[in-house]
């Protein structure tokens, strides 16, 4: 994602997805307010975003480390839609613009579940510090099922502009 023109390193969207991770944490600590809703915002309950959260995360990252340990093609064979590249240049995700794909949807997980996940997801992302050099030279690329396909460091910046995008969500289910 560090194009010339790119204002955001790889760098600050991990920094961004461990501060998203450490706030879903915090969010856990509190029982009484995961189970709040406020329908007129969001069909899902505050649990139900941080789970959602959790499964984005969880499988995202765990590709991204395989990209890792794979052979790195000298370039992209795809690329974000133009709407994907716009997305993360804008830096933040419209609301109600896309449907979560299956494997993301909330499942009912236990808060306990959820808060071992999301540890897990902090640990694995303390590891990623030592490879920003690695992250940014990937071309291997994962499609998203609306934006197209983005690098481990697009990954990343998608995550930190997600977690960004439900902790908003939270906050006003939270204040309705």
């Amino acid at each position: 994602m560090n194009r010339p023109s790119d204002p955001y390193t790889t760098r600050d969207s991990l920094t961004g997805v461990r501060a998203g991770i450490d706030r879903c944490l915090e969010r856990t600590a509190d029982p009484d307010h995961l189970t709040v809703s406020a329908p007129e915002v969001s069909t899902w309950s505050v649990q139900d975003h941080l789970e959602h959260l959790l499964l984005a995360d969880r499988n995202v990252l765990d590709w991204v480390l395989k990209a890792l340990t794979s052979p790195n093609p000298a370039t992209m064979k795809q690329s974000p839609h133009e709407f994907g590249v716009a997305l993360l240049a804008r830096g933040s995700i419209p609301r109600g613009r896309g449907p979560a794909p299956d494997f993301t949807l909330p499942q009912g997980l236990a808060s306990a579940d959820v808060r071992a996940g999301l540890e897990a997801l902090r640990a694995l992302t303390a590891g990623l510090e030592r490879q920003l050099t690695e992250l940014d030279a990937c071309r291997l690329t994962l499609p998203h099922h609306v934006l197209g396909h983005f690098t481990p460091a697009e990954w990343l910046r998608f995550l930190h502009l997600h977690h960004r995008h439900h902790a908003a969500i939270i906050h006003d289910i939270l204040a309705a």
